[in-house]
């Protein structure tokens, strides 16, 4: 058995076939990629999905590990900017598949990435903002959609590997931390960058506690990351749940958190993925001499 790997960087400068057709809706603005809609029976909805091939992709027959993209809405452009450094050969080359919403503008997206999440309702945020109770606290339907009908369809579709990689910022890093601590096989490694973790009395710590009481490992890679400009709380919960994970010693966990200096909330995002992904896998050599 492995031992377990901890990172601490700061940076002074981020199973079932689907149950529904998917249907075409044409390309997007980059090079190897299609866009398709996929109707989600675990949540009810209509998911727009984004695929982006590697470099390459074509000339060989090769299989890909896949980088599932939450919010794309918002983090897809940040994840096609990391084709040049795949092609370079300073990234690994990968499958990134946006998930997204079929809405008519960003702006739309903000109650239903709440509803799909959060695993809770945070009472004081449904008051402060007027959301709607129904629209919160449906994680695990998304991880059910994730899990058996996104992640088999790409493989049905697409030269894809069973290494899979979750992407998750804000509250969609609230949904990362919660499918990490759910262990219901959504990914192999999670970039995790400003999660929203103060949500509903900071209940991911619970999570957490629960999770390490009733589980002596935890098999996965995980880059934690939030801007060194952001206020509340986000810095010190990141900190704090990287250094609970890390004192459980699980033989099978590597981690690391990145503080980036300079940026905010809303700046971190485009270094959380770049700089998330190239840990994430190049955490993995680290992974690997522990073996030998």
């Amino acid at each position: 058995m492995r031992p377990a790997h901890f990172l601490l960087l700061i940076v002074w400068a981020a199973a079932a076939p689907a149950t529904a057709e998917p249907y075409e809706v044409g390309s997007v603005a980059y090079d190897r990629s299609e866009r398709f809609l996929l109707p989600s029976e675990a949540v009810g909805d209509v998911f727009r999905i984004d695929v982006i091939l590697p470099i390459g992709y074509d000339e060989s027959e090769d299989a890909y590990p896949v980088v599932l993209v939450t919010d794309s809405d918002y983090l897809l452009a940040s994840a096609a900017a990391t084709q040049l450094a795949q092609a370079t050969d300073h990234l690994s080359k990968l499958i990134l598949v946006g998930i997204g919403y079929d809405v008519p503008s960003i702006a739309d997206t903000a109650q239903v990435r709440v509803r799909d999440f959060t695993p809770t309702c945070d009472k004081g945020f449904v008051e402060r903002n007027a959301h709607p109770k129904e629209l919160c606290g449906k994680a695990d339907n998304f991880v059910a959609f994730i899990r058996n009908e996104l992640k088999p369809l790409i493989k049905s579709r697409y030269r894809a590997s069973d290494d899979t990689t979750l992407v998750g910022y804000s509250f969609g890093g609230v949904f990362a931390l919660h499918a990490l601590l759910s262990r219901v096989d959504v990914a192999d490694r999670y970039v995790i960058g400003s999660a929203s973790i103060e949500w509903d009395g900071e209940v991911l710590f619970d999570q957490e506690a629960r999770y390490a009481s009733a589980h002596d490992d935890l098999a996965a890679i995980v880059y934690l990351s939030a801007g060194g400009l952001e206020g509340n709380a986000t810095i010190p919960n990141a900190y704090l749940m990287y250094e609970q994970l890390r004192e459980r010693s699980y033989p099978g966990l590597t981690i690391g958190l990145e503080v980036l200096d300079g940026e905010t909330h809303m700046t971190a995002i485009n270094s959380t993925v770049m700089r998330g992904l190239r840990w994430v896998f190049a955490a993995q050599d680290i992974a690997d001499e522990g073996d030998t």
